[in-house]
């Protein structure tokens, strides 16, 4: 897959970036889902991809100036949430009115807490209050299993913001 890094050589604003990420229609359609996920994996792939590149170095952002890609991720993670199994959840889009909610998550199977099956999970209210879902499986290792174990780490060792 290849992957645009055009866009991190600019300022990009990382806290609010995908906040307003919505459906073209409503009721979203699978179309809709489908390019909201590749949306949300495509940023963290380009992030994972220009650390690769660029042997670490810094992006832009838009409030803060010079930043890590790690900090970049933390700065997209609206919030993190560490279950007492180890199972890893990141909010990525806040729910809201006709707004489609965005977690990227990953369950853990053994007791060395190994993130397993990690996934982008869409869900949203339809006009009628029924809740709708849509799991994304994404690849058991590569850019969004990685996300998640920094930020699982950075939650362990409290470096992210309260």
């Amino acid at each position: 897959m290849a992957v645009d890094l055009n866009f991190l050589r600019s300022p990009v604003d990382f806290r609010t970036v995908l906040t307003d990420l919505r459906p073209a229609s409503w009721q979203p359609a699978d179309d809709d889902v489908q390019t909201m996920a590749a949306t949300c994996t495509a940023l963290i792939a380009s992030l994972y991809v220009w650390e690769a590149q660029t042997v670490g170095q810094n992006v832009t952002d838009a409030e803060q100036g010079s930043v890590t890609t790690a900090q970049a991720r933390r700065l997209l993670a609206r919030e993190v949430a560490l279950s007492y199994e180890g199972d890893m959840a990141v909010l990525l889009v806040p729910p809201g009115h006709r707004r489609v909610r965005v977690e990227l998550r990953a369950m853990v199977d053994d007791y060395q807490g190994v993130l397993r099956r990690p996934e982008l999970v869409l869900d949203w209210d339809d006009d009628n209050g029924v809740e709708r879902k849509h799991y994304v499986p994404l690849k058991a290792k590569g850019p969004q299993w990685y996300m998640l174990a920094q930020l699982r780490d950075d939650l362990r060792e409290s470096r992210l913001p309260g």
